[in-house]
């Protein structure tokens, strides 16, 4: 049996038709490939929570935004056994642009007693008159369910944070010792030096010159009673002579 030989003008034309027909498996194939992300009030990414928690999570957010056709509005839905129920307000779509829509519900408040699983999901919506008329499910997340609350399976869970065990800083009061201690450089400037060289207190020179001026008046004194006693000679040895004379 022999085979017919493909002319070689058809393989360029086998290629592209093979390049475009592979084109949007790859868009769908990275479009699936972005996850449904829920976040707490400050925007960070969390996997686990308390399932009784109004609501368990702040918003879920995905990045790849609503297919054509179903941008008008997104919404929540949590399913559980078979049942859905709608856990949030329909937002509306700007265009292909990542889609945040808020948490509206607990998961312990839609999801059966007992139930170990769920999923959650965003759908994107076309609206007529405000009702559905298309939903396409856009992204999905598979939720743990237990006593403890809810996570996202092969995520770990955040590890308790624990607060700082500083205590504040305790004030000793000084000891009687260090209140009364002296400063050696003050204490060695303040404590008279004694030297061979230094001078005589002026108390001791007053009282040294004090005895020697005694001394000298007390001569003093006595030349002058010598003298008075002299003249009083003299004086009266001249009225001696005045009154002879006159006799």
């Amino acid at each position: 049996m022999s085979s017919t030989p493909v002319p070689t003008r058809l393989i360029p034309l086998a290629a592209a038709i093979l390049v475009a027909g592979l084109v949007p498996f790859g868009a769908s194939a990275a479009s699936a490939a972005s996850p449904l992300v829920v976040r707490d009030a400050g925007g960070a990414a969390v996997y686990s929570g308390d399932a009784a928690a109004y609501p368990s999570f702040s918003t879920a957010t995905f990045a790849d935004g609503c297919p054509a056709g179903t941008r008008d509005g997104a919404r929540l839905t949590v399913t559980t056994g078979g049942s859905t129920v709608v856990v949030s307000a329909t937002v509306p779509v700007g265009g292909g642009a990542a889609v945040s829509v808020p948490m509206g519900s607990s998961f312990a408040a839609v999801v059966p007693s007992g139930a170990t699983a769920a999923t959650l999901t965003l759908e994107c919506l076309a609206l007529s008159a405000g009702v559905p008329s298309a939903i396409a499910p856009a992204a999905t997340l598979a939720v743990t369910l237990d006593a403890s609350g809810w996570s996202v399976p092969g995520r770990p869970s955040p590890s308790p944070t624990t607060a700082p065990t500083t205590t504040a800083p305790t004030t000793s009061a000084p000891s009687p010792s260090a209140s009364v201690s002296i400063d050696p450089g003050t204490s060695a400037s303040a404590a008279p030096s004694v030297s061979a060289s230094s001078t005589p207190a002026p108390g001791a020179a007053s009282a040294s010159n004090l005895a020697i001026t005694g001394a000298q008046v007390a001569g003093v004194a006595g030349i002058g009673a010598v003298l008075a006693v002299a003249a009083g000679l003299v004086l009266r040895a001249r009225a001696r002579r005045r009154a002879a004379a006159q006799d």
